[in-house]
């Protein structure tokens, strides 16, 4: 693929051109019969009238929706810079991840622990 196209994008066709009117207008018939068969042009046509009856009421609902999403989204950030993880090797964290394996089994459950040189069989249960 050329650089160019790559950095600067295709060339935008002209809007008279045959055939890129032919592949808009295929677009937007594939389009409008997706909307139809999943019944989102009925849902659109839903809401747009909830808009128009209740405008208030409907920017209240989305910028509280925006806003509650952009604090859930800071204190996700803040939660995260703020996380401490206690230091620890590779030896340990696999010690931990052996040790929940062999006590958090079900009732009866045989487990089959690789190790380096064999194959340990542990039973689980009474």
């Amino acid at each position: 693929m050329n650089i160019k196209k790559v950095i600067l994008g295709e060339k935008v066709p002209d809007k008279d051109d045959p055939n890129y009117k032919k592949r808009h207008e295929e677009g937007v018939e594939a389009g409008k019969s997706f909307a139809r068969t999943m019944r989102l042009d009925k849902a659109a046509a839903k809401v747009q009238h909830f808009a128009s009856t209740y405008p208030k009421l409907f920017l209240c609902l989305i910028f509280g929706f925006v806003l509650f999403s952009v604090g859930l989204n800071l204190y996700r950030m803040s939660t995260a810079v703020s996380y401490r993880s206690k230091p620890s090797s590779a030896v340990v964290r696999q010690e931990k991840e052996l040790h929940f394996n062999r006590h958090h089994a079900n009732d009866g459950e045989r487990k089959e622990i690789k190790t380096n040189n064999n194959i340990q069989r542990e039973e689980y249960g009474h």
